[in-house]
């Protein structure tokens, strides 16, 4: 396996989201900083609309509770020795992942500073991170490092997932451009979404709603828990996209805990499960669930029953595989329409994107992913 890196020229940030739309108070969050401090600093403005100080090098940050930033970090700047703290379940996540390859400086980040699912501000003042990196629907937190004179970077997940994860990645993307300057791949990214959805969508264009596969995307799965998504989150971002009908739709806003009745009137034609979960396929289709009797659903029957795929992260948040994602799921609600040969797909894509020759051993793990990467 080779590893190789060309610096690419530098082009202009592309403020439009994915979705080709006007500015937007999300598309603006996150604009160029207004106003430069001394040569060391320099101020942006992170997706709550507030101003952040932050140095002019950045040698150090943390992520806590918005988990996909670090391999948005990554896509920016090629590098994640900067990542000295990162969220356990991320962590998880990266450890199995392609990138603990493609950048092995990620399994050196701490994760002692979330205790119980929250920050520990004194664990964390011990990696003393230049910068934290927050969901910006977690205020509690957001106080509470700022009142340790901790520096964070908002950065919003939920309120953008409404409109797509593409455009959600790109989002952070741009902040991250504007805190250290890398404009490389933002480009790169932004053009490749909206050609893999231009393609979907003129192959989709005249299917009727009737036609479309009915789906089902299981957030997180256990004996105990059913957790589905539905609007308003990224489920019903990605089926609508490639070309699915999403059954929770009509009932479901988020997400929601539901039971094995409401399953069996659903009755999906297809089921994802996402590495949110250590379920797999085959959990479903062998019925291993205590108390789910999961063969009377139409997925299982057929044989539907998918885990995404995880690349340099989940492919089910906003990751700098997304457009990969688009062309997996399409495939798969719509094989007759979309032929794509996803390994070969993978491999184009991250010598292109991230100037990585994967092997097959890899293609095949991004492909089929270890349950370890949603251990909790």
């Amino acid at each position: 396996m080779k590893k190789k890196w060309t610096m690419l020229a530098a082009t202009t940030v592309v403020a439009a989201l994915i979705t080709g739309c006007g500015n937007t108070a999300e598309e603006t969050k996150g604009d160029t900083a207004e106003k430069q401090t001394t040569a060391e600093e320099k101020v942006i403005q992170d997706q709550l609309g507030r101003d952040v100080t932050v140095p002019g090098k950045v040698e150090s940050i943390a992520v806590g509770g918005i988990l996909p930033y670090f391999s948005t970090w990554y896509v920016a700047t090629n590098s994640t020795k900067e990542v000295v703290g990162l969220h356990p379940n991320a962590y998880n996540a990266a450890e199995n992942s392609i990138l603990a390859d493609m950048s092995p400086d990620i399994l050196k980040a701490d994760t002692s500073f979330i205790k119980n699912g929250e920050v520990n501000v004194e664990e964390l003042m011990k990696i003393n991170p230049q910068l934290y990196f927050e969901n910006s629907q977690n205020q509690k937190s957001i106080d509470k490092l700022e009142d340790a004179g901790v520096s964070v970077v908002a950065l919003s997940a939920i309120d953008v997932a409404a409109a797509e994860p593409l455009a959600t990645f790109n989002s952070w993307l741009k902040v991250t451009s504007d805190i250290t300057g890398t404009t490389e791949r933002t480009d790169m990214f932004l053009e490749k979404g909206k050609k893999v959805q231009a393609e979907l969508d003129e192959k989709l264009d005249g299917i009727k709603e009737k036609d479309k596969p009915r789906a089902l995307i299981l957030y997180q799965h256990s004996d105990k828990s059913i957790m589905v998504g539905g609007k308003n989150f990224f489920s019903n971002q990605w089926l609508n996209a490639t070309g699915a009908y999403d059954v929770t739709a009509e009932e479901v806003t988020g997400t929601k805990e539901v039971n094995m009745e409401q399953i069996y009137k659903w009755n999906p034609d297809i089921i994802y499960i996402t590495n949110f979960s250590t379920t797999q396929p085959e959990d479903l289709t062998n019925n291993v669930s205590e108390g789910q009797d999961w063969s009377q659903v139409k997925a299982v029957q057929a044989g539907n029953v998918y885990k995404i795929p995880l690349g340099i992260y989940r492919w089910f948040p906003p990751s700098g595989d997304a457009p990969l994602m688009l062309e997996w799921m399409a495939q798969k609600n719509h094989p007759e329409l979309f032929d794509y040969d996803m390994k070969k797909e993978i491999t184009d894509y991250y010598s292109e994107f991230y100037d990585y020759d994967v092997t097959e051993e890899q293609v095949e793990n991004i492909l089929h992913p270890s349950s370890d990467a949603a251990k909790q």
